[in-house]
This record gives structure tokens, sequence and C-alpha cells, in this order.
């Protein structure tokens, strides 16, 4: 699996960000590849971003080719933009997983 991790700053409302996102989830939903989003923000600081879930580093990368990846690099009320890629060991998250299933 390969993270994928995205912030930018925005000046907007807790409010407009909550409307934004919850019109933009179902979207997320029919990306290929794409296994989950989280929608992240810290309003004091006018952060905002995703943490994305991919099954492959190729889907992460036709991600960052596609449409929806360039309307968010393109939207002229966001900047500061930090993205950052990430792989996941699978193994030790296997151990932490199956020792967490083993506790409940």
């Amino acid at each position: 699996m390969h993270i994928l991790v995205i912030n930018f700053t925005a000046d907007t409302t807790p409010e407009q960000f909550d409307e934004l996102v919850q019109a933009d989830a179902p979207v997320f939903a029919g990306i290929e590849g794409l296994l989950h989003k989280n929608f992240i923000f810290n309003h004091e600081e006018k952060t905002y971003g995703g943490i994305y879930m991919f099954e492959s580093k190729a889907a992460l990368e036709n991600y960052l080719a596609g449409d929806i990846y360039a309307s968010v690099r393109g939207n002229p009320d966001w900047s500061d933009f930090v993205v950052r890629q990430f792989e996941v060991h699978a193994e030790a998250s296997a151990i932490q997983r199956n020792l967490k299933e083993g506790s409940a």
C-alpha cells in the first residue's frame, strides 16, 4: 500500500469546509485504486488536506496524473501545498493489526 499526504492552507470557515468535503467525498469513492481518503483539517491554523491510502504506487501515480488532483492543485483559493508519498511497511502493520484484533 502507498500513502499520499496533501496539506494546503485556505481561508475558509469550518462551515464552508464541511460543505465542500461532504460534496467532494463521493468523487473520491470512484477513484480507481484508492482504498480510503481521510479529509483532515486544522481550522485554527487554516490547514487542510487529505491522507489517501492507495492499493499500489501505480494507483497513486495515476491519481497524481489525473484531473481530480489537477483541480485540487489548481484551486486559486488554496496555497502552500505540501505533498508527500509514503510506502506502508506491510509486515509491521500486519503485526500491529493482528495484535489489536487479538485483544478485542
